[in-house]
C-alpha cells in the first residue's frame, strides 16, 4: 500500500486527484494540507482517518507519506516539493513547474531526471496520440494547428481566483492551457522555434495566439479561456488532407476518412502513469521536471516576444 498526502485542496484536487485516489485500492490517502482549514475539514471529516492541517512540515512528519501530491497555486510549488524530496518522499506536481522560471529551473536541477518526481501533464498519454503520430510521420505535413478553449470561470469555478493574479499564477492562458498544448506538440513534432505571440484579455491574458515552426513546418496555437465552448483539437495538414485529433470528442479522424474512437479519460492519464511507476503495478512513466521546464522556457520566450 502506497501512502499519499496532498497539499492544496482546491478544485484540481477535488475534481481529479481525490476521485483518482479513491479508484486505486493500492493507494491510501493519509494526509491533506491547505491554507483554508474549513475547506479541508469539510473534505476530510475526522472519521475519514485523513490527517488534516496547514503545515507541510507537520504533514510530512505526522503522516510519513510515500508520495506528496502538490496541487497548490503555481507560486507555491517549489517549497513543498523540495521539503518532500529532502525527506525522501516522491512528488507529483501540478503543471506548470512553478510560477517563476528561476523556481522552475531550480526544481529541475534538484530532481535531475529523478523518476520519482513527476509533473501532471496528461495529454501526451492519450491513447489515440500514437496513431496520430504515426500518421503524420508517414507523410509531409504542411501546417499544424492546435486549438484549446474553455468557458473559464463559468465552467471551472476555481475555489479562489489565484489564477487571475500574475504573481501567484506566473501567467495567464498561455502558461496554463498552453503548457498542455505545447507538451502534446513537442511529443509529436519535437522542439519548436518560437516565431511570434499575441495576447489579449487583460493583465493576465485570457486569449493567446502563438506562432511556431517545427523543423520548417509552420504551426499556430490558439488558446481562449473566455470562450463559449470547450474544445481541444490538434490538426496536421497534409497534401492528402487533414489528420485531426479531437481530444474533447475522443476521436482521431485521418485524411483517408478513417475514424478511431477512444473512451479514455485523458485528464487522469498522467496520474495513472506516475502511480504505476511508483507502485510498480503496471506500465508507467513520468513527465520529468526537465521536460516541464523546457515547455515553460518556450512560454517565457513567447511572453518576451509579446512584450510581457
Amino acid at each position: 500500500m502506497i501512502r499519499v498526502a496532498i497539499i492544496g485542496c482546491g478544485r484540481v484536487c477535488q475534481r481529479y486527484h481525490l476521485p483518482f485516489l479513491a479508484s486505486r485500492p493500492d493507494l491510501e490517502l493519509v494526509g491533506a494540507c491547505d491554507r483554508d482549514p474549513e475547506r479541508t475539514a469539510g473534505l476530510f471529516p475526522a472519521e475519514s482517518g485523513v490527517w488534516v492541517g496547514d503545515s507541510v512540515r507537520e504533514l510530512l512528519e505526522r503522516t510519513r507519506p510515500d508520495v506528496l501530491t502538490v496541487c497548490t497555486p503555481n507560486n507555491d510549488h517549489l517549497a513543498p516539493a523540495l521539503a518532500a524530496l529532502t525527506a525522501g518522499v516522491a512528488v507529483l506536481c501540478e503543471k506548470p513547474l512553478a510560477a517563476r522560471i528561476d523556481q522552475a529551473r531550480l526544481l529541475a536541477a534538484r530532481t535531475n531526471g529523478d523518476p520519482l518526481f513527476g509533473v501532471n501533464l496528461p495529454y501526451r498519454f492519450h491513447d489515440l496520440l500514437p496513431a496520430f503520430t504515426a500518421a503524420v510521420r508517414d507523410t509531409v505535413v504542411t501546417g499544424i494547428e492546435f486549438t484549446m478553449s474553455t468557458p473559464g470561470d463559468r465552467l471551472w469555478r476555481a475555489c479562489t481566483p489565484w489564477h487571475r493574479d500574475r504573481g501567484l499564477a506566473g501567467g495567464g492562458v498561455l502558461l496554463d492551457l498552453g503548457t498542455h498544448a505545447l507538451d502534446v506538440l513537442v511529443t509529436v513534432f519535437g522542439p519548436p522555434k518560437v516565431d511570434g505571440c499575441s495576447l489579449s484579455g487583460g493583465a493576465v491574458e485570457e486569449r493567446a495566439e502563438l506562432r511556431l515552426t517545427f523543423d520548417g513546418v509552420p504551426a499556430v496555437l490558439l488558446l481562449d479561456r473566455a470562450a463559449r465552448t470547450v474544445a481541444m483539437t490538434l490538426t496536421a495538414h497534409t497534401p492528402a488532407g487533414a489528420h485531426v485529433l479531437d481530444f474533447r470528442r475522443g476521436e482521431l479522424r485521418l485524411a483517408d476518412g478513417t475514424v478511431q474512437v477512444s473512451g479514455q479519460r485523458p485528464e487522469l492519464a498522467a496520474l495513472t502513469a506516475f502511480f504505476n511507476t511508483v507502485t510498480g503495478s503496471g506500465p508507467g512513466t513520468v513527465v520529468t521536471a526537465g521536460e516541464a521546464l523546457a515547455l515553460q522556457e518556450i512560454v517565457i520566450t513567447a511572453y518576451r516576444l509579446a512584450g510581457v
